[in-house]
């Protein structure tokens, strides 16, 4: 028996309440509201996977209408990391981040990316001091979304010179590799 896939409410809240409220038009609130998003009520504590992904998509459309869906969810992806950095838990994610550094950081990703849904998993393989293979069980539904959360993230702990590649296994999973800039190094 395998557990609905979960986005929780902190998270919903860090993209569309904290970052993109403004930007939301009554028209717009209202698809969310009819597609299972109400943000004008309570929030729920989680919200299914399904209805995440139909809202971001709405969302991304709307807002970016000149860009592929995939580009939309990284910009997405990036102000929801805007959010979730004026939350006390994110705060003290990037905290904690900017400490252990961008390696370390990589290998708590699961920890990371579980504050704010139930099923993400990772496993870190390290190539090279400032490289490294990301592997996710991420849905394809939302390609584009784990890149702008990695962007920015490791943006706002310092990380600089980022590059990431994918690659796509199946519907379910992929491997980003990460590379930046070491400073050290020169």
């Amino acid at each position: 028996m395998s557990q609905e896939r979960v986005i929780f409410g902190n998270t919903v809240d860090s993209l569309y309440l904290k970052t993109l409220d403004k930007d939301l038009s009554y028209e717009l609130r209202n698809e969310l509201r009819e597609l299972g998003m109400d943000l004008d009520g309570p929030l729920q504590a989680a919200y299914p996977h399904a209805v995440w992904v139909r809202c971001l998509d709405t969302v991304g459309r709307a807002l970016h209408p000149e860009k592929p869906l995939e580009e939309a969810r990284r910009l997405l992806a990036r102000r929801m990391i805007e959010g979730y950095a004026q939350t006390v838990m994110g705060a003290a994610v990037l905290t904690l981040a900017r400490v252990l550094g961008p390696m370390r950081s990589l290998g708590r990703m699961t920890h990371n990316f579980r504050s704010g849904n139930n099923f993400t998993e990772t496993r870190v393989n390290v190539v090279s001091p400032n490289t490294a293979e990301l592997w996710f069980n991420e849905p394809a539904a939302t390609e584009g979304f784990v890149e702008g959360v990695l962007e920015e993230g490791l943006h706002r702990i310092g990380v600089r010179g980022l590059t990431i590649s994918r690659t796509r296994h199946d519907a379910e999973s992929c491997t980003y590799r990460l590379e930046w800039y070491d400073p050290s190094a020169h």
